[in-house]
């Protein structure tokens, strides 16, 4: 893939990878004096790591590698790309594995600060998206069932006058229907690659984003925030937007309505990451209001396109992060808190409850139903908790309400207004203060059984018609 042409020593990047016979690591800052400032532009190569990088700069190799590396002890992904790259008369290559010092921490935030113009701004851009690791390489034959088989436009005469379609034949394990079926390139599954892909792209939602990245895999969790840093870099720059630990403050609320991928309209997806509940990370790296703090694949509300959405009131009042690393807005948090003015109710429970005992045997439908004779309300956990904390009441924040009198599905009975929110429980140190358990939608009772029955019940008279009247306006901060 092309992009916007810039020179290496007019941009932010540190190292770059010489193919042109040298092979050296060469810090850009040297190049503008060097010869042929036409030659500076570079490749940048997208791939795969699958697992630990054979080859690989560190504190202890980057005087070596700056002498020189040989192309031939280069894995093969890393090998194939120093081919195009010097076949195309591009001189330079950017590989990350190489171009950053992979055990300086320093180093290792800084050169991720400036991923945007590394991908935005090469010459070409190599994706190699049928290797699942450093050490596949891209330059193979593939199998009949990598091959997309193209339909063939016969010019045949028929009566209608129009050509037919004709499709290879194959027999046994090898026919159209195996070879049809399309291959999900590793690339596609990785949360990394997502990023330098989408930095090649012109416009894009950050609700799509959100929910397509966290669908992929990463090596280390605790990467969660970090790997979208360039895109989030981004979308800054375009909209001027502040950034708080995976969302935008002027999005708030819609930025809050999000749901693990567990949750109605998703549970059918044939992606396992869609099957399960993740505990609950033990080390913190983003506060319980952002997706970036649990480990599931993320949707945004609502599931339910046809019937009108509307987001309800809410201020925010304040709101700050603080950064794990220096100049790590985009990167992982160490705390972070968020102060709005919106409706609240309590939630009492029947009987108290241990955390860790909230959950099912069926994580495609984890969630507990808090429920009066007429309206049940439908909670949906983010994560499983490893606590034994007691709980005896949650708290439900209203975010928006969704218009059901016009829905074509003749199942849905009164009350034609749902509502959505997230559920809260209270810090028993800090009055005043919440941390995010899940998210709520509300709706008539369908299908109960003996299961269902037995989740915490709310011992409070919620009707449809009288459902806001219990919330309050109230001042509260998330954490």
């Amino acid at each position: 893939m092309f992009g916007k042409y810039k020179d290496l020593e007019d941009s932010e990047m540190l190292f770059a990878f010489d193919v042109d016979g040298s092979g050296m690591l060469v810090e850009t800052s040297e190049m503008a004096e060097m010869d042929k400032p036409e030659q500076h532009g570079w490749c940048a190569l997208s791939y795969v790591w699958g697992g630990n990088v054979p080859l690989k700069t560190t504190k202890a190799t980057l005087l070596a590698h700056k002498k020189g590396i040989t192309v031939d002890i280069f894995p093969r992904t890393m090998k194939d790309a120093a081919l195009v790259c010097r076949g195309l008369g591009i001189r330079y290559l950017w590989i990350d594995a190489l171009c950053i010092i992979q055990d300086d921490q320093d180093d290792l935030h800084e050169q991720l600060s400036h991923m945007p113009e590394v991908f935005q701004y090469a010459t070409l851009t190599i994706s190699a998206t049928s290797s699942a690791s450093s050490r596949d390489g891209f330059f193979s034959r593939r199998g009949y069932r990598s091959k997309g088989f193209p339909a063939i436009n016969a010019r045949v005469m028929t009566d209608s006058g129009e050509g037919i379609i004709l499709f290879p034949y194959m027999d046994g394990d090898y026919g159209i229907s195996g070879a049809s079926q399309p291959r999900i390139e590793p690339i596609i599954r990785r949360a990394w690659t997502y990023q330098e892909a989408m930095l090649l792209s012109s416009t894009v939602s950050w609700a799509d984003v959100v929910h397509e990245y966290t669908s992929r895999e990463l090596s280390s969790a605790s990467d969660r925030l970090r790997a979208l840093s360039a895109i989030a870099r981004v979308f800054q720059l375009e909209t001027g937007n502040r950034y708080l630990a995976g969302l935008w403050k002027e999005d708030i609320p819609a930025a809050l309505c999000w749901g693990n991928g567990t949750a109605p309209g998703t549970r059918n997806d044939p992606d396992p990451a869609y099957k399960k509940i993740s505990p609950r990370p033990k080390e913190y790296r983003a506060p319980s209001w952002s997706w970036a703090s649990i480990d599931t694949p993320v949707f945004y509300w609502p599931h339910e396109a046809y019937t009108p959405f509307r987001i309800l009131e809410l201020r925010v009042l304040s709101a700050g992060v603080t950064p794990m690393y220096p100049n790590g807005e985009f990167d992982s948090v160490a705390s972070a808190f968020l102060t709005i003015r919106g409706p609240v109710c309590p939630v009492p429970l029947d009987e108290p409850v241990k955390l860790r005992e909230i959950r099912t045997e069926n994580p495609t439908s984890l969630f507990d139903h808090l429920w009066s004779e007429e309206l049940y309300a439908y909670v949906f956990p983010d994560a499983l908790e490893d606590s034994d904390e007691i709980v005896n009441t949650f708290w439900f924040l209203l975010l928006a309400e969704q218009d059901r009198s016009t829905t074509p599905d003749a199942f849905f009975r009164q009350p034609t207004t749902k509502f959505y929110g997230l559920v809260l429980r209270e810090s028993k140190e800090h009055s005043g203060t919440y941390s995010r358990f899940g998210y709520f939608w509300t709706g008539d009772l369908f299908y109960p059984d003996a299961e269902w029955r037995h989740r915490p019940k709310v011992n409070s008279p919620f009707t449809p018609a009288t459902y806001l009247d219990n919330f309050e306006d109230k001042v509260i901060t998330l954490i």
